[in-house]
């Protein structure tokens, strides 16, 4: 039995999420409102270290990696978009 080769899903074929650009994850900024253990803390300040992202929050001196903490994820396009001009007389 002869079985043809199967072809890879054309773009108007995937779903449309995956073609728009847009992503969502957490955004750790220093002020930012996060919960840990059902207790609301503030992040201190975040920082890059041995490739991975350690969350400092205010109080705590020990970093907390970010997969222990809730925060409501921010959206994020890929996409350029024109910016507009501004002009200073």
């Amino acid at each position: 039995m002869l079985v043809a080769p199967q072809e890879a899903p054309t773009p108007a074929a995937t779903p449309a999420a995956s073609r728009s650009g847009l992503f969502q994850m957490p955004l750790f900024h220093p002020g930012t409102e996060v919960t840990q253990n059902g207790r609301r803390e503030k992040v201190s300040h975040v920082i890059l270290r041995r490739r991975e992202i350690m969350v400092y929050l205010e109080g705590q001196e020990e970093p907390v990696k970010p997969e222990r903490l809730s925060l409501a994820p921010t959206t994020f396009t890929t996409e350029r978009r024109p910016e507009t001009l501004t002009w200073y007389l």
